[in-house]
């Protein structure tokens, strides 16, 4: 992997829009890497041709994605490749969105610019429930925390609410010093199991929710 990198630039697939808006990508060599989390099955052209696309994302950032178009052989090659698989990609090519659409797309000419590297094994569904007793189907980075941005928020309200010397926190003040643990962020704390307020941990809120 170290020699496929040397000479190579790095770019974060949730920073490559940016990169794009600054710099021209098909004239720097450069590899980014990715998580298929879903495909969409195959489309046809008007010539009858095959085609597949990929929606990916770095884990870091799950509100930025990238559409990864495959054609031809790239297409035939890797069209079966798993939901959920990491991937690297060697100087994919920025495409042309759609009018109106600020969606980042780009494309892949050759099968042996997409390195398979195997199952992301920090990539999970969050695991709340909606309103309507439902699983939430967020996708969340397990590394980080079981439950989704959104989840996370509605039970940050809701401790708030309850307990005013959060208050201040929740609209961008400082956590209480008695409340604060040294090395420890409020959310890592509500994604904890050993989070508890009134008797009742932080995961029993969110199941509840």
């Amino acid at each position: 992997m170290n020699k496929k990198m040397t000479g190579r630039k790095l770019i974060r697939l949730s920073q490559i829009k940016e990169k794009m808006a600054r710099e021209k990508l098909e004239e720097v060599d450069w590899v980014t890497f990715g998580v298929i989390l879903k495909k969409v099955t195959p489309q046809s052209t008007n010539s009858g041709k095959t085609f597949s696309i990929w929606r990916l994302n770095d884990l870091r950032d799950l509100t930025q994605h990238i559409s990864l178009f495959l054609f031809g052989d790239v297409h035939k090659d890797l069209w079966k490749t798993e939901q959920g698989t990491v991937i690297g990609l060697l100087n994919a090519n920025p495409m042309k969105p759609r009018d109106g659409s600020e969606e980042v797309c780009l494309s892949i000419d050759h099968p042996q610019k997409v390195l398979i590297m195997g199952e992301a094994l920090d990539l999970g569904t969050c695991k709340a429930k909606k309103k309507n007793g439902e699983p939430c189907t967020q996708i969340v980075n397990l590394n980080d925390c079981e439950y989704c941005q959104y989840h996370i928020q509605a039970q940050y309200k809701k401790l708030s609410a309850k307990r005013a010397d959060l208050q201040s926190t929740f609209s961008g003040g400082q956590i209480p010093k008695k409340f604060a643990r040294k090395g420890t962020s409020l959310k890592e704390r509500l994604c904890q199991d050993g989070f508890y307020y009134g008797g009742v941990s932080s995961t029993s809120y969110l199941g509840s929710l």
